[in-house]
């Protein structure tokens, strides 16, 4: 489903390859290794200098990929003259998502404390996960998660491993971003590592 293809973009990835067909993958590295870069190129967020980064059969950047994807980065901006509620129902708009599929993100997350609460209200915590609810409603086939261990507070994680516990059942794909593979070790089985924008290991989790 996610396919690289000798990817080079602004001096950040230097010719990378990865294909994910299945389950959960980290991609660890450190600051600067190209982690962010992967993600936001898969979103469709900007078009690589060199190569290609497919979703299924579709470049990222195709309007049609929006849909097969949910995208957290790891620093959002939202509306800060809105409520939470309306900032999920424009996302359900823009998704084509049924009510179910909102109430199933809420309760997923936790967020109906926070339903009548302006975004302005919220903490660094609570606002990752509107984000969360937001790109992951309505079930897409591909997250693509910016490292979420740093940006959600301790419960929002614990909520987001669930629900991605549920999603990687039901054969949805994952790629997952961290420093290192400890941080996410209870959400990946596969560990993508990246040094200055190149893939210098894949490999099982746990591997030496």
């Amino acid at each position: 489903m996610i396919r690289l293809e000798g990817v080079r973009w602004r001096g950040r990835l230097q010719g990378v390859s990865l294909g994910v067909d299945a389950g959960a993958v980290a991609l660890v590295g450190p600051n600067g290794a190209g982690k962010s870069s992967v993600l936001a190129l898969l979103a469709g967020r900007a078009a690589p200098d060199r190569g290609s980064v497919l979703l299924g059969t579709l470049q990222a950047r195709d309007p049609r990929a929006a849909a097969l994807r949910g995208y957290v980065p790891q620093r959002i901006t939202l509306p800060g003259g809105a409520r939470v509620d309306e900032v999920l129902a424009v996302a359900r708009h823009v998704r084509r998502a049924r009510a179910s599929a909102l109430d199933e993100a809420i309760d997923r997350i936790g967020l109906a404390p926070l339903l009548g609460r302006r975004v302005t209200q919220l903490s660094g915590g609570e606002a990752q996960r509107v984000a969360v609810a937001a790109a992951l409603l309505g079930r897409p086939p591909v997250w693509l998660l910016d490292e979420p261990a740093s940006a959600l507070d301790a419960e929002g994680l614990e909520r987001l491993t669930a629900w991605l516990d549920d999603h990687l059942a039901q054969d949805g794909i994952a790629l997952v971003s961290a420093h290192r593979a400890s941080e996410v070790a209870r959400l990946a089985r596969r560990v993508v590592r990246l040094e200055a924008g190149r893939l210098v290991r894949d490999e099982p989790a746990g591997a030496a």
